[in-house]
């Protein structure tokens, strides 16, 4: 006899942060009926170690602190704690209000952050960690929220999110995956275009594999302009000397079979 089939049970909460906030609760999703509830939760996910009462008064509201005000948070976080569906998911301790450790861990930015901090492992499992995580990351931390705190969250995500890329680029180009590896520093860059001029370098250096010169030099030329217009700055001697040898054709990457040793390039100053 066949055991019987199992429904699966759902998660006690699923929060989705990137692109949009969405939230469910044991499968079922959150409506939203109050704004400033809402509004509350934004803040509270963007500050997970938690926020003093009196700043969110401020931040939220631009209240200081009164009997009034007060009434008027005690209102707000009743009225979350009721969409959430529970009484402990917002908690006050010490001062400072945060969500419940368990509706924290269920976020998707919790989810991107465990990945980044993950302990060693092998090159397979740790690609399989990479993609999970990379793939819940949708857009930016919500996207429709102006509080200053969730902009500094948004930012910080944003560079997780990057060096991840980062680190799944590099495992990419260990395993000889070069388009692979363009579509992760492609991503990266664009989360974080002041990552790195080295990983402007290697992008370039992938691009003569996977496309040709012209769209390598395309993207230098791209990064010329962005140094230019957002820094004021030029590129470093050796991006140019890079884009250089590219222009003339020559092979770049040393892990790409082929015959070494071209013949000098015009393009650079000779010795």
């Amino acid at each position: 006899m066949h055991a019987p089939a199992t429904t699966p049970v759902p998660p006690a909460w699923k929060v989705v942060t990137f692109g949009g906030l969405s939230v469910e609760r044991q499968g079922t999703p959150v409506e939203w009926t109050a704004r400033s509830a809402r509004d509350l939760f934004a803040a509270l996910l963007a500050s997970p170690d938690g926020v003093r009462r009196e700043t969110l008064l401020e931040d939220l509201w631009g209240l200081a602190p009164s009997p009034a005000a007060d009434n008027r948070f005690r209102v707000t976080a009743h009225r979350l704690r009721t969409t959430l569906g529970s009484p402990d998911s917002v908690q006050e301790r010490g001062g400072r209000v945060r969500l419940s450790p368990d509706l924290l861990a269920a976020a998707d930015f919790s989810l991107l952050h465990a990945a980044l901090n993950a302990p060693p492992a092998a090159p397979d499992a740790r690609l399989r960690t990479l993609d999970a995580a990379l793939a819940l990351y949708t857009g930016d931390f919500l996207p429709d929220d102006t509080l200053d705190r969730v902009q500094v969250a948004r930012d910080a995500h944003r560079g997780a999110y990057a060096r991840l890329s980062v680190e799944r680029s590099v495992l990419a180009c260990d395993a000889h995956a070069c388009r692979d590896t363009v579509d992760a520093l492609v991503h990266a860059l664009r989360a974080d275009p002041y990552l790195g001029e080295q990983h402007h370098q290697q992008l370039m250096t992938c691009l003569t594999v996977t496309d040709d010169r012209y769209a390598a030099t395309e993207h230098y030329r791209r990064f010329v302009r962005f140094l230019r217009d957002e820094l004021g700055d030029t590129p470093m001697p050796e991006t140019v000397a890079l884009a250089a040898r590219i222009k003339c054709g020559e092979q770049i990457c040393e892990r790409r079979p082929g015959q070494h040793g071209p013949p000098p390039c015009p393009f650079l100053p000779q010795r």
